[in-house]
């Protein structure tokens, strides 16, 4: 038989997923497990959605490839004012998950990607399945964010060429999993001047746009308009990972992209899901129980992963305050000697260790692109009862340390176990 690609390129399932799925077996055997591995927000579906999707039950048939009319036009009504830009230059197309739509726009643009250092796991495996390369730029993370330098963006652009790549794309995702950081509003301006200059496409990772802690979020597709497709989706402000919706909104200006986007959907996807297509036209109607959902539900995400940041920079760890999403990423560099005592010489080391032995689930930085001796790791603050933790927070429960261990014991308990660790390496 034929080798399988996957083989080929060294792949696995993706560490996300594979993590969660240990997570799951451990539990399942009655094993305790502090699950910060997996970045799904815990909250209920917002009432309004539930009877929604049940009145829709009935629709069966096959949606328009691009989804349907109304829930686009609805998508583009919503964003335009949000992300600072006017609809009429833009079409929007609906996918299943944000994580096929900019699978689909990579495939879209020949050359290779640009890839920030950290970034999420997938960018990077789709780029190989395209056959294409990633040219890697650093990026410095801090408690003022998450920053990439635009000269260094220009030098590697630069460089790369040199080396006979092709440089086309960069996907940039603000908030930023893993760090939970923002690109500052002018690095942004910066950035979207250097890839307009160099005529690199923008993939817009927005997806955490509503899970902003302080203000409003800046998109870079304002910027660099006809350079910048924006991609989101319902999974991370509404808690709906499972329903598989994602969009884009393609500038008219990108000449081709919508109907090269919506060829490659015809020939894989077909139409998402239509039930689910017609019941999301409520989550963009502007309701006030919906928007009130969103602010509480990113209040408490912002309460979390705080208390998680704060709890490591008190055990001596370098950890960066969130700003927004659901994520913490310490790093132990502070420890290294400490954790080479121990066997632990890489992220991998270090992540396999305290799931063995402190019942910590994370993910280890190699996996966002990290040099495996950077000794980070990525911690989701969402392992609560969503629903439970909510009705609290809206009852009046104050949002401090006793609500944790009231409401979230396993944040409190991991981060305890945590602190353990850091115990045995600091002597």
């Amino acid at each position: 038989m034929p080798k399988l690609l996957t083989k080929t390129l060294g792949f696995s399932e993706s560490p996300t997923l594979l993590g969660n799925q240990r997570v799951t077996e451990r539990r399942a055997r009655g094993e305790t497990v502090y699950h910060m591995g997996f970045g799904e927000s815990p909250f209920p579906v917002p009432p309004r959605l539930q009877k929604a999707l049940a009145a829709q039950v009935q629709q069966k048939k096959y949606l328009n490839t691009a989804g349907l009319a109304a829930l686009r036009q609805s998508i583009l009504q919503y964003y335009a004012p949000r992300y600072g830009i006017d609809p009429a230059d833009y079409d929007v197309i609906i996918s299943p998950g944000s994580k096929l739509l900019i699978f689909a726009v990579q495939m879209a643009y020949e050359g290779d990607l640009v890839m920030v250092v950290p970034s999420w796991v997938s960018y990077v495996p789709q780029a190989q399945l395209l056959g294409q390369k990633a040219i890697k730029v650093p990026a410095v993370l801090d408690d003022n964010g998450y920053h990439l330098d635009a000269g260094l963006l220009r030098k590697a652009i630069h460089d790369a060429r040199v080396q006979g790549l092709n440089p086309s794309k960069i996907i940039l995702n603000t908030p930023n999993n893993p760090a939970g950081l923002c690109i500052p509003e002018a690095e942004l301006v910066e950035i979207a001047k250097v890839c307009a200059a160099e005529d690199i496409v923008i993939i817009a990772d927005d997806i955490y746009a509503q899970v902003c802690f302080k203000g409003a979020h800046y998109s870079i597709a304002q910027y660099a308009p006809a350079h910048t497709v924006i991609s989101s989706a319902v999974s991370k402000h509404l808690s709906l990972g499972g329903w598989r919706l994602g969009f884009g909104l393609v500038p008219k200006a990108m000449e081709g992209l919508f109907e090269s986007l919506c060829q490659i959907a015809s020939e894989t996807w077909s139409a998402v899901a239509s039930p689910i297509q017609y019941a999301a036209l409520e989550a963009f109607a502007g309701h006030e129980d919906i928007e009130n959902h969103i602010r509480d539900c990113t209040v408490i995400h912002e309460f979390m992963n705080n208390y998680m940041a704060q709890r490591l920079k008190c055990m001596g760890v370098i950890c960066p305050v969130p700003q927004g999403a659901f994520y913490v990423y310490p790093d132990f560099a502070p420890f290294k000697e400490g954790c080479a005592r121990l066997g632990i010489h890489t992220s991998d080391n270090l992540f396999m260790y305290l799931f063995e032995n402190y019942n910590i689930a994370s993910l280890p930085g190699i996996c966002f692109g990290e040099a495996p001796e950077r000794l980070t790791l990525r911690l989701s603050g969402c392992d609560y009862d969503g629903g439970e933790v909510l009705n609290a927070y809206r009852a009046g429960r104050a949002l401090q340390e006793e609500f944790i261990t009231e409401y979230a014991p396993h944040i409190k308990a991991g981060c305890d176990s945590l602190d353990r660790f850091i115990g045995t390496i600091r002597t």
